[in-house]
């Protein structure tokens, strides 16, 4: 994919401009169709949580029609719980027979009345859940990341096309992107406030993460599931599950992705023997082969993203010991930037507006656009940041420097079983990567 970066960084700014006509924007008629916006769930975790809640706090006129999960009794528990809380009395209207799962869930609530779905399940799973649901009809808000391989990616980037043609709303939950004070500032550095950008840093590093035991009754497959971050077919890696944020940021500044990955890491500190041993013996009779069930992603991930106009970011993701680093920062010939709500150097400026919670306001950002009949569709946009991610995971897993074309046209990588093979219920095990994979 050719990246001009002038005609990218100029759409970007006309993103930031329609998302702060939506700020403005009093909500209305439902466009084509009825005021009260039917809502269902899909991936009922704690992310899942929150994120309808979010949704619901959003517009008074939402209500929850349906909810699905890969588990039966955490679909039952969200639908109870949203219940049970009076801030929602009368907006949830979940009959049994609208509580899904299975590993099928995604269709049955895609078949559903519901107009928009709010998605928060694996990654791994996200580009043929997207897809059955915009087929639908359906308006999406999906947690990010989108994908965890190539082929993922490349599914996210034709349900947005077709979204496009169906006028369906895509908005994903890089909340960055719905901070006021972000898009001001991004406004402003697209149009020169720092010169032409040179350099940036990204970091995501953290402390440590949860390892999720056996439950009776799981199959392996479900266990696995359940416990899905720690397998890079499912998570992405820590690079993409978390990193993404801060990616997605630095794509934002230099108007697209990049053109070139040169990375590398290692996994030092991933020891969950005990847990996995009880997992193992759980499933198996036996501690013997327990070692799968340690997972296989990497605890630290160095990169550079080389950008088309010859700048250059350095990226640090992972978990380990230690208070850990969050945030970015933007180079240009004229000045420095947070990437959240200044720069300094031969001029300086702060935002001194409102401050927003991104994760609330970008539903808010996509019930106010479905309501106008002017979609948001940002999914192009996080397949390639998602895509990007994985691009330095790519880049570090083999030691080599890859190519942004390559990545997004020649690499076969899919990582993802099929359905039925999933519902097979034998579990994924890839072995920890070496740094000299092959590339694929």
């Amino acid at each position: 994919m050719e990246n001009n970066t002038k005609d990218l960084i100029k759409g970007a700014a006309a993103t930031g401009a329609t998302l702060a006509a939506a700020h403005a924007m009093a909500p209305t008629v439902y466009a084509d169709g009825p005021e009260t916006i039917r809502v269902g769930l899909l991936g009922c975790g704690g992310r899942g949580n929150g994120a309808i809640r979010d949704c619901l706090q959003a517009d008074k006129d939402l209500v929850v029609v349906a909810v699905a999960d890969l588990f039966a009794g955490k679909a039952r528990g969200t639908r109870d719980g949203l219940a049970r809380d009076p801030k929602y009395k009368d907006r949830v209207k979940v009959d049994d027979d609208h509580i899904f799962s299975g590993f099928d869930c995604h269709e049955k609530l895609a078949a559903c009345e519901a107009d928009l779905l709010v998605m928060a399940t694996p990654p791994a799973f996200r580009g043929r859940q997207l897809m059955a649901a915009i087929k639908a009809g359906k308006n999406v808000f999906t947690e990010k990341p989108v994908a965890t391989d190539p082929a993922g990616a490349r599914l996210v980037i034709e349900a947005s096309k077709l979204a496009k043609q169906k006028k369906l709303a895509i908005v994903c939950g890089t909340q960055r992107r719905h901070e006021f004070s972000r898009v001001e500032l991004m406004n402003r550095i697209h149009d020169g406030a720092i010169g032409e950008l040179v350099g940036g840093q990204c970091y995501w590093h953290g402390g440590g993460i949860w390892y999720r035991g056996y439950s009776g009754g799981q199959t392996e497959m479900q266990w696995q599931c359940h416990n899905w971050y720690h397998f890079a077919w499912l998570s992405g890696d820590q690079i993409c599950e978390q990193h993404i944020h801060n990616i997605d940021v630095m794509n934002w500044c230099f108007g697209g992705p990049p053109v070139k990955f040169t990375a590398v890491g290692g996994r030092g500190c991933r020891d969950y023997s005990g847990q996995a041993k009880q997992v193992c013996k759980a499933l198996n009779g036996s501690e013997e082969g327990w070692e799968r069930y340690n997972g296989d992603i990497w605890d630290h991930i160095y990169a550079e993203f080389e950008y088309a106009n010859g700048g250059r970011a350095q990226s640090f993701s992972g978990h380990g010991p230690g208070s850990g680093r969050n945030g970015e920062k933007l180079y240009g010939t004229k000045g420095v930037s947070d990437c959240r709500r200044s720069y300094w150097g031969e001029s300086k400026w702060r935002y001194e507006g409102k401050f927003v919670n991104g994760q609330k306001q970008e539903h808010v950002d996509l019930i106010k656009s479905i309501r106008a009949g002017t979609p948001l569709n940002e999914g192009v946009r996080i397949a390639e940041s998602t895509l990007t991610a994985i691009g330095a995971r790519i880049a570090a897993y083999t030691g080599r420097t890859i190519t942004w074309d390559w990545l997004l046209n020649e690499s076969k990588l899919d990582l993802v079983p099929k359905q039925e093979d999933l519902m097979a219920g034998a579990g994924v095990f890839m072995p920890i990567p070496s740094g000299a994979d092959p590339m694929v």
